[in-house]
C-alpha cells in the first residue's frame, strides 16, 4: 500500500514537472567547428583574397540576420514561451549565432588597409556573441526579466554587426 502511495506521488510528481517545461535539461553550449579557410591571393601566394573575405563577412552577417528573423518568426515576442521546444530552439539559434559570429572574428584581414575595419568590426561581433551568451544563460535559468533585456537588445546587436560589415574600406 505505502509502495503504491509513493509510486503514484513520483509519478504526479513527473507530470507537473513535464507540466511546467519538461525535465529541466538544457543543452551545453555546441562547440563550433572550424570555418573554412578564404582562398588566397593568385597574384600575392599565402595572402587571404580581398573580395573572398569580404565576400565571407558579407555572407555571414547575412546569416546572423537570418538566423536571428527565423527566431523572432517563430517567437515574436518579448515573452518567455512556455512551450518545450522554446528553450532547445532558443539554445540552438544562440549556438549557431555564437559560431557564426566566432568563425568571423577568426578572419584574417586580407591586408593593413583593413585594420580599423576589422577592429570596428571585432568590437561589434564580439558584443553580440557576449550579448547572445547572455540571451543563451537567461534562457537556461528561466529568468524572464534578463530575457527581455536579451530581446531588447538583440536586433541592435546584429545591426550593428550590420553596419560595420558594411563600412568596408
Amino acid at each position: 500500500m505505502m509502495r503504491a502511495l509513493v509510486c503514484a506521488t513520483l509519478g504526479l510528481a513527473g507530470g507537473l514537472a513535464a507540466a511546467c517545461g519538461g525535465n529541466g535539461s538544457f543543452p551545453e553550449e555546441a562547440a563550433c567547428a572550424p570555418a573554412a579557410p578564404l582562398p588566397t591571393s593568385r597574384a600575392t601566394p599565402g595572402v587571404v583574397a580581398q573580395q573572398a573575405y569580404l565576400g565571407r563577412i558579407q555572407n555571414s552577417t547575412a546569416n546572423l540576420e537570418s538566423l536571428r528573423a527565423a527566431l523572432r518568426a517563430k517567437y515574436d515576442d518579448d515573452t518567455f514561451y512556455r512551450r518545450d521546444e522554446f528553450r532547445p530552439d532558443f539554445a540552438d539559434y544562440a549556438d549557431k549565432t555564437v559560431c557564426t559570429a566566432q568563425a568571423m572574428l577568426d578572419l584574417s584581414p586580407p591586408h593593413q588597409g583593413f585594420a580599423e575595419y576589422d577592429s570596428a568590426l571585432d568590437a561589434a561581433l564580439a558584443d553580440l556573441i557576449d550579448h547572445t551568451r547572455f540571451g543563451r544563460e537567461a534562457v537556461r535559468k528561466r529568468n524572464v526579466s534578463e530575457y527581455r533585456q536579451w530581446f531588447k537588445e538583440a536586433d541592435r546587436k546584429i545591426q550593428a554587426v550590420r553596419a560595420a560589415a558594411d563600412s568596408r574600406p
